[in-house]
């Protein structure tokens, strides 16, 4: 009973975001332990490294799956995108209400690690080039350096290398600043790439979105969920944002705008194939589709409310009511037909643009297979003239070969004293010999089957006629034993009597017997002997 209280006691002095079914770290810190980790700040790195570098990394754990289980930012908020701020400080707070006083520094220490684990929001989204791009000569050679000796300048003039206070480094990287959590958007981006493996891009239109489009297709997608999280988690629109910059600009996946978001194929490069107007007025003219198809289900949901409210009206016995909600299902129905011709419009064009981006492949797939094959027919091997004299070579050259084989074959011959002159007349006799012996076999072999068969066929009917027999044989056995049997007997009569009648009555019986016994013999002799004498005719 005390291991429960004490148990329950332990978990009820957590902080919050401990307590819940799936903690971010495993296993949970003892509270002294906690202690120590709430009260680390970055001036440890001078009196124990080792410590600071134990418990920064336990923080930046916890950072990491907080903001990835939606414990920072709410269900609805940034996944990708963590803010730097006293909110951040106040859902990290402990049981009573203490805040983590080295925050400060483990973000100074993730951005500033190679690669950063947190990247400045600003600076990403505006940044042109690729942010894993390789630094420029001028910068490794002269900024680099240069920045690494203004970093270990102390006025004091001690040769200790100089730590910023937790308030300092607050101030620098904390009052509210985004940064966005690079190792989480790289399996966000991975898990896209993963999507897109399995659903390949099958149309033109298929591959536009808008910001709005991509969110609903692909937030849910891309999440960089957990063993354990759940499945009821997605990105947040400004995590899209930071996704989609992230794989046009570093990725080459895509291409984009402020509203026009175009999937590449594989192969495909971004700078050849920048957003265009013919993309921009295709994705208008899906926005318009799907605006269409969302009022025909609402309109149809309309059409079923009216129907049900008139039949409910009908059943209260107010047909005004009714015939006025029957009057508005009219006017939705008429509404209804008008949106669906214009979907089907709508989605005919989409086809026909589909279809007229398909023949542009197409026709550019035969031009560059007629420049192909262009070149590879203006090589000086494939001429004409060149072929057809090559040809005539080769064939002259094979005749002389055919020649001398011959010749050397024939000499071979006469040499061995082998050569011997074949008469065709005398090979053809043969032959026909050949085959006429064949024919006889073949006819000798169909008869030799025919007359097996027919055995078989009368051995089949003997046999039958044999089991015929035992049948029949075995019946009269049974019968002439029924036949053996006793009358029964209605009086006693006296032991003299009895002998006689008994005597008598077995001496009929063994005589009828015997007479049964001869005609059987006598009438299976003559069935054999019939047998016999078809056997020796089929033969």
């Amino acid at each position: 009973m005390s291991s429960l209280v004490s148990t329950a006691s332990s978990s009820s002095s957590l902080p919050r975001f401990l307590r819940v079914e799936s903690p971010p770290v495993a296993p949970i810190p003892s509270p002294l332990r906690l202690q120590a980790l709430y009260a680390s700040t970055s001036q440890q790195r001078l009196s124990n490294p080792t410590g600071y570098d134990v418990n920064a990394q336990w923080w930046a754990s916890v950072l990491e799956e907080t903001l990835r289980s939606g414990w920072i930012n709410g269900p609805e908020g940034d996944r990708l995108v963590l803010k730097v701020d006293e909110a951040l400080l106040v859902s990290l707070e402990d049981e009573k209400g203490v805040r983590p006083k080295g925050i400060g520094g483990i973000i100074e220490r993730q951005c500033t690690t190679s690669p950063p684990i947190y990247y400045p929001l600003a600076h990403f989204i505006s940044s042109p080039t690729p942010l894993h791009a390789s630094p420029t000569l001028a910068y490794r050679f002269v900024g680099r350096p240069l920045w690494w000796a203004m970093s270990q300048l102390n006025p004091f003039g001690s040769s200790e290398p100089r730590v910023e206070t937790e308030a300092v480094l607050w101030k620098r990287y904390g009052n509210g600043r985004q940064y966005v959590h690079m190792p989480l958007l790289e399996q966000s981006a991975a898990l896209f790439t993963a999507h897109m493996r399995e659903h390949p891009l099958l149309s033109y239109s298929s591959s536009l979105f808008s910001p709005s489009t991509f969110y609903d297709e692909f937030s849910a997608v891309c999440f960089p969920s957990k063993k354990g999280l759940g499945s009821n988690h997605r990105l947040s629109r400004a995590d899209c944002q930071v996704l989609v910059r992230w794989l046009g600009r570093d990725c080459g996946l895509l291409v984009s705008d402020d509203s026009v978001i175009k999937l590449l194929e594989p192969g495909q490069v971004a700078a050849d194939h920048p957003i265009s107007e013919a993309d921009a007025g295709t994705l208008a003219i899906l926005e318009t589709l799907r605006k269409v198809e969302a009022q025909i289900t609402d309109i149809e949901r309309q059409i079923s409310a009216c129907q049900a409210k008139a039949k409910h009206h009908l059943v209260l016995s107010q047909k005004s009511t009714a015939l006025s909600y029957l009057r508005s299902k009219k006017a939705l129905e008429d509404v209804l037909a008008r949106r669906v011709g214009t979907s089907e419009q709508l989605a005919s064009v989409i086809r026909s643009i589909d279809q007229a981006k398909d023949d542009v492949g197409i026709v550019e797939a035969y031009s560059t297979a007629s420049a192909t094959l262009k070149g590879v027919l203006a090589h000086p091997s494939l001429d004409r003239e060149y072929v057809e004299r090559t040809t005539d070579e080769l064939s002259e050259v094979m005749a002389n070969q055919e020649e001398v084989d011959e010749a050397v074959r024939v000499g071979g011959q006469v040499a061995m004293g082998t050569r011997v002159e074949v008469d065709d007349d005398e090979v053809a006799g043969e032959l026909e010999e050949l085959i006429k012996e064949e024919k006889e076999r073949q006819e000798a072999e169909r008869i030799a089957e025919q007359k097996r068969i027919k055995a078989e066929a009368e051995q089949k009917t003997i046999r039958d006629e044999a089991e015929k027999e035992k049948a029949k044989q075995a019946e009269r056995a049974k019968k002439a034993e029924a036949e053996m049997q006793p009358p029964p007997i209605t009086a006693l009569p006296s032991t003299l009597e009895m002998d006689d009648i008994k005597k008598k009555e077995w001496e009929e019986v063994y005589a009828k017997a015997q007479e049964r016994e001869r005609e059987e013999k006598a009438r299976a002799e003559q069935e054999r002997l019939q047998k016999e004498a078809r056997r020796v005719a089929a033969e």
